[in-house]
């Protein structure tokens, strides 16, 4: 799929519900020994993705290093995966080998090796930054709000966190 299919993909994104595969630990900037002695940047950036999953954002997975031998996160619309003993980068491309329409999945990661690695099995990539625009700009028009439901501002929740460096690679 070349360059000139970009407005293609462009609208078919904001038509359909594409499944959405996240590199939970390098998008929080987080090791999972990391992650092992403080939940809470995890805890925060699924908050996060489950607004954007109520607001119609699509089918989230997310894959995190290491494992979680208690399984204590479990969210409506948000599947989680843990990739030991391999690497999270090393599960995901081997998922998409794997699956029959890897075109079909977006893969969100600020690593620019695992970027050109998902290009290359066939799916598309996204950044956080360009997640987190697209999600905004499809929320922003469209969603009703609940008053029961606050409004989070993944912004603050990743500068309270500490996470400032979306675009780098941890």
């Amino acid at each position: 799929m070349g360059h000139t299919d970009l407005p293609f993909l462009l609208r078919v994104w904001h038509n359909i519900r594409m499944p959405y595969w996240f590199d939970g630990n390098n998008l929080i900037g987080q090791s999972a020994a990391a992650a092992r002695a403080d939940s809470s940047p995890r805890q925060a950036f699924l908050a996060a993705l489950l607004a954007y999953h109520r607001s119609g954002g699509g089918k989230f997975l997310v894959y995190f290093d290491g494992d979680d031998p208690n399984r204590s996160i479990s969210l409506p619309g948000i599947a989680i995966r843990y990739s030991a003993p391999f690497s999270t980068d090393q599960t995901i491309v081997q998922r998409l080998r794997e699956i029959r329409n890897p075109s079909e999945v977006i893969v969100v990661t600020n690593d620019r090796d695992l970027m050109a690695r998902c290009r290359a099995e066939g799916a598309a990539v996204l950044t956080w930054r360009d997640f987190t625009s697209k999600m905004q700009s499809r929320r922003a028009p469209h969603t009703q709000r609940n008053d029961l439901q606050d409004t989070v501002d993944i912004d603050d929740w990743m500068r309270y966190f500490g996470i400032t460096n979306f675009g780098d690679k941890p």
